[in-house]
């Protein structure tokens, strides 16, 4: 199948030369700037962010490229809500960075399942799916693809409203394996609020991939299958989206460790100056002793909350739940 889309450029009609997608690379170039100017993205992350988008909407099939942009804008709205009142809660990054602050490891971590699927669309068979006969939603080589791409952004947003709006719950989150009640931002920790926004991010992306393939298949929406479709989707995209939330905080209550500030009443994230500091101190000084109360530990006004072990930071807790919800979502997209 030849695009027709002015997104694709460079080749001729069974010439075997691959289209080069200008208006891709530019979109691509424009919200990797975008996302280092504002402080975002480090350069080896703005890099990231190009190839990653250039990857997406490289593609005959725009549902990748569309879905990934429309996770990202609703995600980037979600940590603008209310960013007084989560400062007070989280010690997070400084925006005022000159260099950034996710590199190139973060933003794999949160798009590489999807990255491969929309590469595997372009690359493999399905590319020569011709859009004007054959239902995508039905298409045996097309559909696992796509379900992958559900799965994967259907988590990532998913977590990042739990994240972002569910620490906005008038009530305390509680561990989730042992229901005790746990401070805003505490890793493993969620709350009735979390989950309804879990739910509603998984289902953003169902909608999303559904609007878009109705529009883009000319098979779908001729035949009428679109709209049984479409149902399926944002109702996988919902279920995927909370398994995805809990699985993240499960494993962030278990391999995962969180700290909190008893100075500033902060939980500590991971790419906090403060976390930083106090990482690096604590490795350094090996005299310092630290006094064990139950499930926390003091050091210089800092404490440990619950059990997690310290072995996934929380871009390696994003990559394993990505991928694990991926891998569901391309299985059913085989079986059903």
């Amino acid at each position: 199948m030849t695009s027709g889309s002015a997104f694709a450029a460079g080749s001729a009609p069974n010439s075997g030369i691959p289209a080069l997608y200008p208006g891709a690379a530019l979109i691509a170039t424009t919200l990797g700037l975008h996302g280092y100017r504002k402080g975002s993205l480090s350069l080896s992350g703005a890099i990231a962010a190009f190839l990653v988008g250039y990857g997406h909407l490289a593609n005959p099939a725009k549902v990748f490229g569309v879905t990934m942009i429309g996770m990202y804008l609703l995600g980037s709205r979600a940590t603008k809500v209310k960013v007084d009142v989560k400062a007070k809660l989280e010690d997070g990054p400084d925006p005022l960075k000159p260099s950034g602050n996710r590199n190139w490891i973060q933003v794999l971590s949160n798009s590489l399942p999807g990255l491969l699927a929309a590469l595997a669309y372009r690359l493999g068979p399905a590319s020569q799916l011709e859009k004007k006969s054959v239902i995508l939603a039905l298409d045996p080589i097309a559909r696992p693809l796509i379900y992958v791409s559900l799965g994967l952004n259907a988590t990532i947003l998913a977590d990042t409203f739990a994240s972002e709006l569910g620490i906005l719950s008038r009530s305390s989150p509680r561990h989730i394996l042992t229901l005790q009640p746990v401070p805003k931002g505490t890793n493993g920790g969620v709350s009735p609020l979390g989950l309804v926004w879990s739910v509603a991010g998984g289902g953003a992306i169902g909608g999303i991939m559904a609007l878009d393939l109705w529009f883009e298949n000319l098979a779908t929406r001729l035949s009428g299958a679109g709209a049984g479709w479409a149902l399926e989707l944002v109702g996988v995209g919902m279920v995927l989206g909370l398994a995805g939330s809990l699985l993240d905080s499960i494993l962030g209550a278990t391999l995962q460790s969180t700290y909190y500030s008893k100075t500033s009443g902060k939980i500590l994230t991971d790419t906090s100056d403060a976390y930083i500091s106090f990482k690096a101190s604590s490795s350094s000084k090996s005299a310092i002793t630290m006094k064990d109360h139950g499930d926390e530990k003091d050091n210089e006004g800092i404490k440990k909350i619950g059990f997690g072990l310290d072995v996934l930071s929380n871009s390696g807790v994003n990559f394993v739940t990505g991928c694990a919800i991926a891998a569901v979502g391309w299985w059913y997209g085989t079986k059903y």
